[in-house]
């Protein structure tokens, strides 16, 4: 799994070591607005879930799961970005980040270059996010990402809540240049639920 550096930050490959850094990221209260699970509820909590992540697949071997932690140049953890990749070319991605990081771009930045990786090192040809109808900053964010609604057709077969609402992007060979330069380097290729233990939903 690659580490991913852009001239904002850089996206680390989600490590047990990480679980007491992002403890204190994933306390934050006003993440859980429009996600449907709470936070944490200890540090050793987060290294157990992170143990089972740092195999990068689903136990069948049918999705990989990649998580990257976020940090920004001369900052600490501020959140993570994930993707749960099918063997279908398709990727279902989210995001979580501490709110007092919200508003600096950190999350553009985070999942531009997470998408351009997806597109580049894992083929990934369409990207799906889930966020909830009322958590308009996220919905903002994905339509700057370029992502728009799903079609009816697109939506078949997906189990969606009364309040969420499914955003698609499809991934152009552009992408695949983009991420070239920012792969620093790479080891196993292999993605998750949530890197909190919960399901993914795009939250900022």
């Amino acid at each position: 799994m690659q580490t991913i550096v852009t001239p904002e930050l850089t996206l680390e490959p989600l490590r047990t070591s990480h679980a007491e850094a992002m403890f204190d990221v994933l306390g934050d209260e006003a993440i859980y607005q429009y996600l449907d699970y709470p936070p944490p509820p200890s540090v050793q909590h987060l290294r157990d879930v992170y143990a089972r992540l740092e195999a990068r697949r689903s136990p069948d071997g049918s999705e990989a799961w990649l998580n990257w932690v976020i940090r920004p140049r001369g900052q600490p953890l501020v959140g993570y970005v994930q993707a749960t990749v099918s063997s279908s070319r398709s990727a279902h991605v989210a995001y979580v980040l501490a709110s007092k990081y919200w508003g600096h771009g950190y999350a553009h930045s985070a999942m531009l270059a997470m998408l351009e990786c997806l597109a580049s090192a894992y083929d990934v040809e369409r990207c799906r996010a889930t966020v909830e109808v009322e958590n308009q900053r996220s919905m903002r964010l994905l339509e700057r990402l370029d992502f728009r609604f799903a079609t009816e057709r697109e939506l078949q077969g997906v189990q969606l809540s009364t309040s969420e609402r499914m955003f698609v992007r499809c991934l152009a060979p552009k992408d695949r240049d983009n991420a070239h330069d920012r792969i620093a380097s790479d080891s196993t290729r292999s993605v998750v639920p949530r890197a909190d233990g919960g399901s993914t939903k795009a939250g900022e």
